[in-house]
């Protein structure tokens, strides 16, 4: 059966194609902020991936971030006010120490 046949027979059916799931999935893991260098090397690649196919253009990459860094305040946010953890302003650290420092580096 050819590919386009299948493709067709899935839309009939009322079932999304696997392209397209891998599609959202991509999206919804660019959302969440990586929590190491693995994490960013593959959200890296997931963005360039998408650029090249043109499902996602700059504009929209740009406002991704944007809504991520909304998103990830006001989670912190809410924990710091139920009291899980204290707060700490990223914004007052000097930038000469958010620089990598190597493998064991935060």
């Amino acid at each position: 059966m050819s590919k386009k046949r299948s493709i067709g027979r899935l839309i009939s059916a009322g079932k999304k194609s696997p392209a397209m799931l891998s599609l959202q999935a991509d999206i919804e893991a660019l959302k969440i902020p990586p929590r190491n260098r693995a994490e960013a090397k593959r959200q890296l690649a997931i963005r360039l991936r998408l650029l090249k196919s043109g499902a996602l253009n700059e504009q929209s990459s740009r406002e991704l971030e944007k809504k991520a860094a909304r998103d990830l305040s006001l989670a912190n946010a809410r924990r710091f006010e139920e009291g899980v953890v204290d707060a700490v302003s990223t914004e007052k650290i000097a930038l000469a120490h958010k620089k990598w420092r190597g493998r064991t580096a935060d």
